[in-house]
């Protein structure tokens, strides 16, 4: 599981690092992005995600998500302020003690995600 992880975070480093500087690189990891579906900022992570990734899902982050989650290697959670209600009462990922996918954080995700798992760092 170590190992996994370790080439799950060197291969989003890498297509990002690929992407500033036009390298040619497709990995193929399953990738899911969580955010508003549909949105211009959706379309915009798909499309770069899209050049990098063999399999790429975009699904809305407060809808049925767990069949795309349960394929994915890595998870983006896209989860910006003032879009939901705050603080936010659930997380779109399930309980922390449930979670196990490799995931990153996009816009204020980690601050919502610590507020709705009651994380030290959720306020202050």
């Amino acid at each position: 599981m170590k190992g996994s992880f370790f080439n799950t975070a060197v291969a989003v480093v890498a297509a990002a690092v690929g992407h500033a500087h036009a390298i040619e690189f497709e990995s193929p990891l399953r990738v899911v992005y969580l955010g508003d579906e549909g949105g211009e900022r959706a379309a915009s992570y798909q499309e770069f995600l899209r050049e990098h990734f063999a399999h790429v899902d975009v699904v809305p982050r407060n809808g049925p998500h767990d069949a795309a989650i349960a394929e994915a290697d890595v998870v983006l959670l896209d989860w910006p302020q003032g879009i939901d209600p705050f603080p936010p009462r659930k997380s779109p990922l399930g309980k922390r003690e449930e979670w196990s996918k490799p995931t990153v954080l996009l816009g204020s995700a980690g601050l919502n995600l610590a507020v709705a798992w009651r994380l030290i760092g959720g306020s202050g």
